[in-house]
């Protein structure tokens, strides 16, 4: 009797677990059904106004942590339990949990996570206009080195300042002569700024062509209310990360287009351009060029928050030197282990923007990062650590060479067959690849040799 009693209460908690489960799965699914079709909507409104292009495709999925995938097409092997939303398990390796566009069953696709989905569908849109913008042409997305330099923080944090005062001018509906010369202010740090570190130029543009004009569209074409507090709560984040080699366009990207879109200014005209915010200022606001003289820079120094950016700065500078030293002691003179990507085209990279650091003349660290071979040319995958992958304790160092492009790893703790392993990272080779140890303590991973 008592054991057929705990038998059925036993039976009962799973089935009240069962539906909570399925319950939970199916309000998911509502859920990831209705951002796609809100995001579909917003963006048959605009009706192609703000580009001339439409933004929407069907070629979207959203990834769910679970390794499940969704789509309002049907994918192959997807199931449909209402005809509008389709989903499956994805194959190993086949997707990277990323928001950015990558090749799925041989066609290009917008990926955007499922926690990305509450965002008022700018997410949705941002990368939508990636695969809008791929169409006509590709831009450079690499992390801009300098501006981790401390004379170039200062100068794009003075940019930054003057952006939040331009947009709060608007916000508080002040004079259109004072947004005016807030936005004048941000040009002229700008402008003082790439006339110093003018060899990085255009890449600088080609990337905020790319990541500032996504994040622009998907700010205005999102159903977000406060646009404008918005774009300076972005400024504010970007501000408050370790490095802005990376996450710089994501802050002026919506800061300059909703400003020169309240001034009313067509502005906007192709998407296989370079956009240069200092030129479309000057030709079509100053309608001259910008002059600077050391009084006028001194003067908007004084406007912006110059005294406590600079103290803040120099402390900055300090740790910056700390994690220098920290890193080329881990990646340059101790042992490491070092790979060359044999397929540069089919390896897939992600990484956390805000957790970069410059090694001059050596690389790029990253604190957080994942590599995955698409065509099995290459080495295998890595991953870094959840929970060690942070600046000052792990980093991987990447350099392009020769044409090639290598990962530099600390020495493993352990290889066992084809895994290798450290505190900060895991590394699955693939079966045609191998460590090999050299005299001096370094390692390479080499391919096999063909029997």
């Amino acid at each position: 009797m008592k054991k057929n009693l705990l038998l059925l209460i036993f039976s009962t908690i799973l089935q009240f677990v069962t539906a909570q489960e399925a319950d939970k799965a199916f309000k998911n699914r509502q859920n990831i059904q209705e951002k796609l079709i809100e995001a579909k909507a917003l963006l048959e409104k605009d009706n192609e106004k703000l580009w001339g292009k439409p933004i929407w495709n069907d070629s979207i999925i959203i990834i769910d942590f679970d390794n499940s995938i969704y789509s309002l097409v049907k994918l192959p092997n997807s199931k449909t339990d209402n005809g509008i939303l389709y989903s499956k398990i994805m194959e190993p390796n086949s997707l990277v949990f990323v928001n950015t566009t990558q090749k799925y069953e041989g066609k290009e696709y917008a990926t955007v996570l499922n926690n990305y989905l509450d965002d008022k569908s700018a997410t949705i849109i941002h990368e939508l206009f990636h695969l809008l913008q791929m169409k006509s042409r590709k831009f450079n997305g690499n992390p801009i080195e300098y501006l981790d330099e401390t004379n170039a923080r200062i100068l794009l944090r003075l940019e930054y300042q003057a952006l939040k005062n331009a947009l709060k001018a608007i916000i508080e509906k002040r004079k259109i002569d004072e947004i005016k010369n807030y936005l004048k202010d941000a040009v002229i740090f700008r402008k003082e700024r790439q006339q110093q570190y003018s060899k990085y130029l255009n890449d600088e543009l080609e990337i905020e062509t790319l990541e500032g004009l996504a994040n622009y569209t998907g700010f205005v074409l999102s159903s977000y209310d406060n646009k404008y507090e918005k774009a300076i709560e972005e400024i504010n984040q970007r501000e408050e990360a370790k490095t802005y080699t990376r996450p710089f366009p994501y802050a002026t990207g919506p800061a300059y287009g909703l400003l020169f879109d309240y001034l009313n200014i067509t502005w906007r005209n192709s998407l296989d351009k370079i956009y240069n915010f200092n030129d479309i200022y000057e030709v079509m606001i100053l309608k001259s060029k910008l002059t600077i003289t050391n009084k006028r820079l001194e003067l908007a120094k004084s406007r912006n928050n110059f005294d406590k950016i600079n103290k803040q700065e120099i402390t900055q500078a300090e740790e910056q030197k700390k994690l220098i030293s920290y890193y080329t002691d881990l990646l340059i003179n101790k042992p490491t282990l070092k790979v060359a990507l044999a397929d540069i085209d089919h390896y897939g990279r992600t990484f956390n923007m805000n957790g970069t650091l410059t090694l001059k003349d050596n690389g790029i660290v990253y604190s957080s990062i994942k590599g995955r071979d698409k065509s099995g040319n290459n080495f295998g995958n890595f991953t870094t650590i959840d929970g060690k992958n942070q600046l000052g304790k792990a980093g991987i160092l990447s350099y392009d060479k020769d044409g090639k492009t290598y990962f530099v790893f600390p020495v493993p703790f352990k290889i066992e067959d084809q895994k290798i392993t450290n505190e900060f990272y895991e590394i699955e080779l693939n079966p045609d690849w191998k460590i090999v140890k050299q005299n001096d303590g370094n390692m390479e991973i080499v391919r096999k040799p063909k029997s």
